[in-house]
């Protein structure tokens, strides 16, 4: 991921070439360099989840780790064994990583980080909550429903909790939906008490500690946000 975003930045500097060739080349070595970050992304999903399954493997690989990688990677296992105790499921190397979800079905991710920003200025609510909730409740908006109980959008609202949160805005568009989150989540205690607040986002405690060990992740290293972002996608 390093060498990818390092190449992509670098690409980024150049001046776009005049020539017609020279302007095709490079147009497609920056998508290339985007590709291999994109799969890099997932290298590391894979990883993530194989020392998510097994206690032995994440006792030995957490001490090994460079330091400025082991807090998130933790957090983010921390975040996923919650999740597993949410969906009922003990046997932890029976779940497996499934890139189903085209990336682009997603707003830009410069552009959540920018919603993510705004509701923290409006409402006080720290971005990495709201990324962190994007993330569990659609993958960042590319699973919208509706849900089984009928919530729908990036951030999943049920219909009489938009009416009551969501200012007139449109249920499915990311910016109209993070800002209702964050006003729900200021309604129940954010951020003052974000366990509560989060708590009636999701009446469970495990889902609380996912949400709390995912946020933990992106406030270590605020580059765990675009690497998510492409977490179980393709393309």
């Amino acid at each position: 991921m390093a060498q990818a975003q390092a190449q992509l930045q670098a690409l980024k500097a150049q001046a776009p070439p005049t020539a017609l060739l020279d302007r095709i080349r490079w147009e497609l070595s920056i998508e290339a360099a985007a590709y291999a970050y994109r799969d890099a992304a997932r290298q590391e999903e894979l990883r993530v989840y194989e020392v998510a399954s097994y206690a032995g493997v994440e006792s030995s690989v957490m001490p090994v780790l460079p330091a400025s990688v082991a807090r998130p990677f933790q957090n983010a296992v921390a975040a996923l064994h919650s999740l597993y105790a949410l969906a009922g499921i003990d046997q932890y190397y029976l779940v497996n990583v499934h890139f189903v979800h085209p990336y682009g079905d997603a707003a830009p991710v410069d552009s959540l980080r920018a919603f993510y920003a705004e509701a923290q200025k409006r409402y006080g609510v720290d971005v990495s909550y709201l990324a962190s909730i994007n993330y569990i409740e659609s993958n960042f908006g590319r699973v919208n429903g509706p849900s089984s109980a009928n919530a729908m959008g990036p951030m999943q609202f049920l219909p009489g909790t938009w009416a009551a949160y969501g200012q007139g805005g449109n249920i499915m568009d990311p910016h109209d939906s993070i800002l209702a989150a964050a006003r729900y989540l200021v309604h129940w205690g954010a951020p003052g008490n974000m366990r509560q607040a989060i708590f009636h986002y999701n009446l469970d405690y495990d889902y609380v500690d996912a949400v709390e060990f995912f946020a933990r992740a992106y406030r270590a290293d605020p580059s765990w946000l675009d690497r998510m972002y492409y977490w179980n996608t393709t393309g």
